[in-house]
């Protein structure tokens, strides 16, 4: 009796093992995400990435129900998302100041970190030159101001590259902009120990520029000229300063966005701020000169410029929040405000095959992607995002 009962559980196992083997095996299944484009935005709560393999469909971008991900945890503040920049589909980010890391977002939607670089003092990402950064190589300046070289009276601005593969700096060129021929007091009778501040940095023709202002203790300009670096690049030799009082001090911040621009010409065009307080003015140096054209200035007081990252879009033509001007002629060609019918935020915009995209805030709240078509001059809405984002900051293409 026993023999038997031992005999069927035998069997009965023997089923079990054969019924395993030959059930198809089942694959761990990864969901994945759409990642052609990302569009990098804050709400109170945080910072996202909101992905999609078009942002010109008619669907919603949230970062609600695990839809978006979340990169607060990479910033101190959503704000840093101004030091930052995407690179062959990578990013790069300044952190906390206490180093320069690269991130990816992966197919399941995981932001990892896969390198990182750490200055010997404190770094957040500025100016970067695109025009001269390559697959595995991104010129780039840190933000801020630097140390003073008192004997030799002049602020040295560092320009980095960093090879991308092993995150390693290969060499660094150091402009060295003269300080004041003056000094500066404090209201107390004290010296002032006048900072530079650069707003643009722009490498053409065999010169680079470096738009920038003196700022006091109080960070406020020291004067209202306008004021450009020019030198030979790469040697970063004959120095000279450009500068005009015809408008106001060179526009911007020190961060990631350039308030500066060159045509297909390498002439440079500058943003400053213009001699009505609150209003903008656009300069220009021509390709070989060292100082400012005196025929040229588009001043913009009748218009509601708003700054941001300047972009040269090609055939005459510039982008300069929210207008697109033809700047040789001095002509407003067209207001994505108007044209859309909202406010467009976008710190940093993509422009791909013909088109600026950019998220504008309809006036009931509601965030759309917005395509310009540069040579049809007209706009076209996309995506939507979801309405609890209160910045864009960034769209990008990853892939």
């Amino acid at each position: 009796m026993k023999k038997n009962r031992l005999f069927g559980y035998c069997a009965l196992a023997g089923l079990l093992l054969s019924s395993c083997k030959d059930s198809p095996s089942i694959p761990e299944v990864t969901e994945t995400i759409p990642t052609a484009y990302s569009v990098w935005v804050a709400t109170t709560n945080g910072s996202y990435l909101l992905t999609t393999d078009k942002i010109m469909k008619d669907t919603l971008l949230s970062p609600a129900n695990n839809k978006g991900v979340d990169i607060t945890g990479n910033l101190p503040q959503a704000r840093y998302a101004g030091y930052a920049y995407v690179f062959n589909g990578y990013y790069y980010l300044s952190n906390d100041g206490t180093r320069f890391s690269k991130h990816q977002l992966t197919e399941n939607g995981q932001f990892k970190e896969v390198d990182n670089y750490a200055f010997p003092t404190d770094f957040y990402l500025g100016k970067v030159a695109a025009q001269f950064s390559s697959t595995d190589e991104i010129v780039f300046t840190g933000t801020g101001a630097s140390d003073a070289n008192l004997e030799k009276k002049v602020f040295e601005k560092d320009i980095y590259f960093m090879n991308t593969k092993d995150m390693t700096i290969s060499k660094t060129l150091k402009a060295q902009i003269p300080t004041l021929d003056y000094t500066v007091y404090k209201p107390d009778g004290s010296v002032d120990p006048t900072i530079l501040n650069v707003t643009s940095m722009r490498i053409g023709g065999g010169k680079a520029y470096f738009g920038f202002f003196y700022y006091n203790y109080d960070y406020k300009p020291v004067d209202k000229k306008a004021y450009v670096y020019i030198c030979d690049y790469p040697s970063m030799q004959n120095g000279h300063v450009m500068s005009d009082d015809r408008a106001s001090y060179v526009a911007g911040h020190w961060q990631r966005e350039n308030y500066s621009f060159l045509d297909d010409n390498n002439n440079l065009y500058v943003l400053t701020r213009g001699k009505t307080d609150g209003t903008y003015a656009l300069m220009r140096v021509n390709n070989g000169q060292t100082q400012f054209d005196k025929n040229y200035l588009f001043d913009l007081k009748d218009y509601a410029v708003k700054g941001g990252d300047l972009a040269w879009l090609g055939e005459g033509k510039a982008y300069i929040r929210p207008y697109v001007i033809d700047v040789a002629n001095k002509r407003i060609v067209a207001n994505l405000a108007e044209m859309t019918g909202g406010d467009p935020t976008t710190t940093i915009n993509l422009i791909e095959n013909g088109n600026l995209y950019t998220a504008v805030k309809t006036p009931a709240s509601k965030w759309f992607i917005y395509e310009y078509n540069i040579k049809n001059n007209s706009v076209k809405k996309g995506a939507e995002i979801d309405p609890g984002v209160t910045q864009v900051y960034h769209i990008n293409k990853l892939k």
